[in-house]
């Protein structure tokens, strides 16, 4: 007796829950295509985090003179266009040999060591924001963030 009252009690529970999965309210559906972007809105392709703001702000003052606006290179033939060397189809470095390049240099080439004036968590936002132009999906240009106060008002 007690087996069968343990058997029908499990197929009960599993026949609740199946009937709450499959008639419940459909919310999540529905917020998922609510998030999704309609045909007719451009995606903003410059709006980025917090830390890869910061990542463009340092690289802005420091590395952009020798590695080129937006980290395109071309401006000191020394210095590689930071997006190819970031890119699986390019030199493909590490964020760790990356951090340790930023921080100790290459002084043979004329980079200098940054460690004297940028921590690691400093260089660890320079990777984020090169890493994101590596990867394409932030465009050229003046990144900005949901906080910035242009934004606010929207």
């Amino acid at each position: 007796m007690t087996k069968h009252l343990v058997r029908g009690g499990l197929v009960s529970a599993w026949l609740i829950a199946a009937g709450v999965i499959m008639w419940g309210p459909r919310g999540t559906r529905a917020q998922a295509a609510a998030l999704r972007s309609a045909p007719d809105t451009v995606h903003d392709s410059l709006l980025v985090s917090d830390s890869v703001y910061r990542g463009w702000k340092w690289f802005h003052a420091y590395c952009f003179r020798c590695h080129g606006q937006d980290a395109i290179g071309g401006v000191n033939p020394a210095a590689p266009d930071l997006r190819w060397a970031l890119s699986p189809s390019g030199a493909n470095f590490p964020r760790d040999s990356f951090v340790y390049t930023a921080l100790n240099g290459r002084l043979a080439k004329g980079m200098p060591a940054w460690k004297v004036l940028l921590d690691t968590s400093a260089v660890q936002e320079l990777y984020l924001y090169v890493k994101a132009r590596s990867d394409g999906w932030l465009k050229e240009g003046r990144p900005h963030r949901l906080s910035d106060p242009q934004n606010k008002t929207q």
